[in-house]
């Protein structure tokens, strides 16, 4: 275990006893809400070749999904779902989440990923497959987090929260990192604790989460849990964008060029550099 791992497991710690009711979270408004759009990440297309899994209509469906035919992906992959396929029951969940050639329904979305999240072994050993896993039961915490209305699902921040938890101290993943991070500094099924908070923001935009990494931008921005820092907002929405994928993330890039229509020159020479140097600092890794 090394060190960032011992880091993890030692917050988690001292978190886990600060899960809260509904009725202890703070109801206020919040910068997060500002960034309500981001939290869904960007869907990177699986490349997984395990004999197993792609069966020739797996194989025709991924293809349908690459060349955007919608449709005719769904129904490919509803043929390798019904045989138990849960490569097909990820797609499906994002072709349902994101409404792709069918109407968006969060619940059958829902249902899809929880039929893959229940496939979890922390033993797996092989990566492609953990990590469907792992961002099948990401995206059933962040429904859960929710809610589904009309949908009979309930808000649960709490045991969304934990699952963050524990996939955040398990893997250091920056979704995970990402939603305790706000979580913490709302209240939000958990007792508020901003600078908890700002820790665990600041673990994902290490692990280069864009969403992550604007977030602290708008805390600067606006000054709020951190002193106001112009510089500092613009050098964290240059770095955002770094990661961003410009037609998944348009917030992030409306807002870094408002930032640098709105600066100084002074202001934005001196954010370009900062951010150069915490990329130098912290190059992209293997696998990320």
């Amino acid at each position: 275990m090394n060190f960032a791992r011992y880091f993890y497991v030692f917050i988690a710690v001292l978190i886990l006893s600060n899960f809260a009711s509904p009725a202890q979270a703070d109801d206020a408004g919040s910068v997060g809400d500002f960034f309500s759009t981001l939290r869904p990440p960007k869907i990177e297309l699986p490349h997984i070749d395990i004999v197993p899994f792609w069966t020739d209509d797996l194989k025709r469906a991924r293809g349908a999904y690459a060349d955007g035919d919608y449709p005719q992906a769904a129904e490919y992959f509803r043929k390798s779902s019904e045989d138990g396929n849960m490569v097909a029951d990820w797609y499906l969940g994002h072709i349902y989440r994101l409404g792709q050639g069918v109407p968006k329904d969060p619940a059958t979305a829902y249902s899809y990923y929880s039929r893959v999240a229940e496939n979890f072994d922390p033993d797996e050993p092989d990566k492609n497959r953990l990590r469907i896993v792992i961002d099948a039961q990401l995206r059933v915490a962040d429904y859960l987090r929710t809610g589904i209305r009309g949908a009979n699902l309930k808000a649960n921040p709490q045991m969304a929260a934990r699952t963050y938890l524990r996939i955040a101290t398990s893997y250091a993943h920056p979704r995970a990192l990402y939603g305790l991070g706000t979580m913490s500094i709302d209240g939000e099924g958990m007792t508020k604790n901003p600078s908890q908070g700002l820790k665990w923001l600041n673990a994902a935009v290490r692990k280069h989460s864009p969403d992550a990494a604007a977030y602290l931008g708008e805390l600067y921005r606006t000054g709020s849990y951190v002193r106001q820092d112009d510089t500092r907002a613009l050098m964290w929405y240059i770095i955002a964008s770094q990661s961003a994928v410009k037609t998944e993330n348009p917030m992030i890039f409306a807002k870094l060029n408002a930032l640098r229509t709105a600066s100084t020159e002074e202001i934005r020479l001196e954010a370009e550099a900062r951010a150069r140097v915490w990329s130098e600092q912290n190059p992209v890794q293997a696998g990320e």
